[in-house]
């Protein structure tokens, strides 16, 4: 399995609410229709970033849904509300405790 952080910040004029509802739209019209995603997390910390967390089931998945992404009128919308410079980090997990 494999997990994306890709770190954000709201720009000036998105509000939390609009990006809750942007983030249900990409699920819906997206993510949720990828094979290999396992699950999806938006998260926000206590200083004003957020960070979408997606599951993979391997890295073939994660390489497919990049590149899907490039043709998505649902991802543009929900990239389009987001400050950053669009860096994401892979990580390989060797462990999961539940």
């Amino acid at each position: 399995m494999h997990i994306v952080l890709a770190p954000f910040e709201l720009k000036a004029s998105v509000t939390e609410r609009a990006l809750v509802s942007a983030s249900d739209r990409f699920e819906e019209d997206f993510a949720g229709k990828q094979d290999g995603i396992i699950r999806r997390e938006l998260v926000k910390d206590g200083d004003g970033g957020y960070a979408d967390l997606v599951f993979f089931r391997d890295r073939q998945s994660l390489d497919h849904v990049i590149k899907a992404e490039q043709n998505s009128e649902a991802c543009a919308d929900f990239f389009s509300m987001m400050e950053g410079d669009g860096s994401y980090r892979v990580y390989e997990v060797l462990k999961s405790y539940e």
